[in-house]
């Protein structure tokens, strides 16, 4: 096989992502056209499940092949720099400017008194998995900052417990990654949920329960919504458990989220009214409200 150029491994990439999309809606049109073609019967959810996992290890064998062959000629696509996503996110916030969440005592991402947001920790070790499953020993070095990106971000009207949610946080964060020309790696959808799937993560695959009850501590038990997610994922709704890895996916997908690695220069910041309402605060305003904080 002849010589991989970071061409020829980019529109691979394009296509792979074009037919996997694990957090968007184009997969389970697909799995039904495909199915519809041979019988008059709608799939099962368990079936759509088998489907799109699959396809999905199939994506993930491509990918490791083209991963493989580019490492075998020099490594050069790894070297390329990752095209920033030009879409706005959001993340609903109560304490934005508390590095700690009150009550809790859990690290997490605040804006400082420069008005940047900065994540919790700057560990190079923790992967978009870690910081995803959440675990509270993780949380003090993730370099990472959750957003929701369209169509359930941006406006906060989205329904379900999703990280730009209103019941997450009064105020709102917006940014936009390719209006940001100092802003870290962006992970998608497409980066998130192939780290989750082949993630080695010690533990991962050991059933889910909730790790904030006190023990014994109960099994992850889905919502109705996170039911009618899992399939798109390649989880089987029907199944009794979950692992934390599957959990972890499903969640994830819910919120459409992405995730920001390192410092965030440039957003948009609403305060949240007593009212609901929000107003924007200039980044003056915002390093002002820093200030009081600190």
């Amino acid at each position: 096989m002849g010589t991989i150029t970071k061409a020829t491994t980019t529109l691979l990439k394009q296509g792979a992502r074009g037919a996997s999309r694990s957090g968007g809606h184009g997969a389970p049109t697909r799995v039904l056209q495909q199915v519809a073609h041979h019988s008059t019967k709608a799939p099962s959810p368990s079936q759509i499940a088998s489907e799109t996992r699959a396809r999905n290890n199939s994506l993930d064998l491509m990918s490791d092949i083209m991963d493989a062959m580019d490492r075998r000629d020099g490594g050069n696509n790894a070297s390329m720099p990752r095209i920033k996503l030009d879409v706005p996110l959001s993340r609903r916030e109560n304490f934005a400017f508390d590095a700690v969440q009150p009550g809790y005592g859990t690290p997490k991402s605040a804006i400082d008194k420069q008005g940047k947001l900065q994540p919790a920790g700057d560990s190079p070790t923790i992967s978009a998995s870690d910081h995803v499953d959440g675990e509270k020993s993780v949380k003090a070095k993730t370099p990472y900052t959750s957003f929701s990106g369209p169509p359930v971000g941006v406006d906060g009207k989205a329904t379900g417990p999703r990280v730009d949610n209103p019941l997450y946080g009064k105020d709102l964060i917006v940014t936009n990654p390719a209006k940001d020309p100092k802003s870290g790696v962006v992970l998608d959808q497409f980066d998130i949920q192939r780290d989750l799937r082949t993630s080695t993560r010690p533990g991962f695959d050991e059933t889910a329960v909730l790790r904030s009850e006190p023990r014994p501590q109960p099994l992850w038990k889905p919502t109705a919504e996170e039911r009618a997610i899992m399939p798109l994922v390649g989880v089987d709704p029907e199944k009794p458990a979950y692992t934390f890895r599957e959990r972890a996916m499903v969640n994830s997908a819910r919120d459409l989220e992405y995730l920001v690695k390192g410092t965030i220069h440039a957003f948009d910041y609403f305060q949240g009214l007593p009212d609901g309402s929000l107003k924007p605060l200039s980044k003056q305003e915002v390093i002002d409200e820093a200030a009081k904080k600190r």
